[in-house]
């Protein structure tokens, strides 16, 4: 079935991707935002109809609406569509009916499963195969979220609004656990289970790729009958770090014999590579044949991005948010970049901050100073009380040259900082006030 089909929430990560998918299989698609930005004027320049704003309007003479998780249920589109009766499924619903009854290869994960997930459908691409990719992020050379092709299909699975647990993957993949999102199912234990669940839904035959660390998740899969393979320390393929030799990239070691190198810096990208290899072993290719397709991988926008300098300083943009990811990605800083750095920090959602601000505060101690800017609020109503002071006086408790700072004040406030690099680091608006800091250095 094709028609015209409509996005709300268009300008999301995710749901760009979407958009660019319904259009390869002949969608006459249109999206709408309330900030569509840049991504905006990408798709708008591919032919995607994007409007600024929300009316009831925008769902006229459409036959399919998608929208987000964040979007609300009385959102006056989805409402003007129920009453017109026009289809309508969230994103995770979207995803599950492309997906269904195709191969599969999804990834999961706390941290860690957009990069895997680029780098998984990278290396089928120079594998032979032609792969439909759905990521989270821009893979540079493809320059896009998407990529058109066919099976197997290697589709990011967020576990967001419980989110992955509507899909049945031939290879199940988890790059990592931790207690995100706990808004959605109330505590760590219900958390694990759906990565259980998740897992145990991989078809018959299928396999399953888990840490080492959290192996437990795929107790279920592997009672009933799915191949089960581990990654990290002490698991079936163990990918360690080896000395820095001075270039943006990383060499490893692994427990195969074989020694690698990824053109992305940092031990966790070491991590993402082992899990992205064991996925791919699944079918077939030789070890050797799949270190080459990962070694020339070039990477996620957003993740570790080098984007330009500013005063003499190299600006890098990374997505980081959580307190574990921010200490990925500073460390790999901290390895691979020469000189004192320092941060620029957008955190993200109120309900994280009250609850990980001193972790946060603990991670930004590997920068030389900081920046913190406002809370992005994304899908959240403020809570009292839970602003970015927060994360300033603790980091401050601890050590660290740090401040609050307005967008509009970051220019003035970094000139003359002693850096080498300036990380800008956030899931919000972050990225934009880089590249726009950028522009005008130019």
């Amino acid at each position: 079935m094709t028609g015209r089909m409509h996005l709300v929430g268009i300008a999301g990560s995710g749901i760009s991707a979407l958009a660019r998918w319904y259009r390869s299989l002949g969608w006459q698609v249109s999206g709408c935002d309330t900030h569509p930005g840049s991504i905006g004027e990408e798709l708008s320049r591919e032919g995607i109809e994007v409007i600024e704003g929300h009316d009831t309007s925008h769902v006229e003479g459409a036959q399919l609406v998608v929208y987000t998780a964040a979007v609300p249920l009385d959102h006056v589109e989805l409402e003007r569509a129920r009453s017109l009766g026009i289809r309508l499924l969230r994103k995770s619903e979207a995803l599950a009916e492309l997906s269904e009854g195709r191969e599969l290869i999804a990834v999961a994960g706390a941290h860690g499963k957009t990069t895997t997930c680029g780098m998984i459908g990278w290396a089928l691409e120079k594998l032979g195969r032609s792969p439909t990719v759905f990521v989270g992020g821009r893979v540079m050379e493809w320059n896009s979220n998407f990529r058109q092709g066919g099976d197997p299909i290697v589709m990011e699975a967020d576990e967001f609004d419980r989110a992955f647990l509507r899909i049945r993957p031939s290879v199940a993949v988890v790059t990592s656990f931790a207690s995100e999102h706990l808004e959605c199912y109330g505590n760590e234990e219900m958390l694990a289970q759906a990565y259980g669940i998740f897992l145990e839904q991989t078809v018959p035959g299928g396999s399953v790729v888990v840490p080492e660390a959290s192996k437990e998740l795929a107790l279920w899969a592997g009672r009933i009958g799915r191949n089960v393979r581990t990654t990290g320390p002490g698991g079936d393929f163990d990918f360690r770090k080896l000395h820095q030799d001075g270039k943006w990239g990383t060499a490893y070691s692994t427990n195969l014999g074989l020694d690698g190198r990824i053109a992305v810096p940092g031990r966790h990208n070491v991590m993402n590579a082992a899990t992205a290899f064991a996925a791919l072993l699944q079918y077939g290719f030789a070890p050797e044949e799949i270190i080459e397709a990962i070694s020339g991988f070039p990477g996620v926008s957003r993740r570790l991005e080098r984007i330009g300098s500013i005063g003499g300083c190299d600006v890098i943009s990374d997505y980081a948010h959580h307190p574990e990811e921010i200490e990925a990605s500073l460390r790999a800083v901290r390895d691979t970049c020469r000189g004192p750095f320092g941060v620029v920090f957008e955190p993200h959602l109120y309900s994280r901050t009250a609850r990980l601000s001193g972790d946060m505060a603990r991670a930004l101690l590997l920068a030389d100073w900081c920046l913190i800017l406002p809370v992005y609020a994304a899908r959240e109503e403020p809570i009292s009380g839970v602003d970015s002071d927060l994360v300033c006086s603790a980091a401050r408790g601890l050590g660290l040259d740090c401040n609050t700072a307005g967008f509009d004040l970051v220019g003035k406030l970094i000139e003359g900082r002693r850096s080498g690099t300036i990380v800008f680091m956030g899931a919000g608006l972050v990225d934009e006030l880089a590249r726009r800091l950028v522009r005008e250095a130019m």
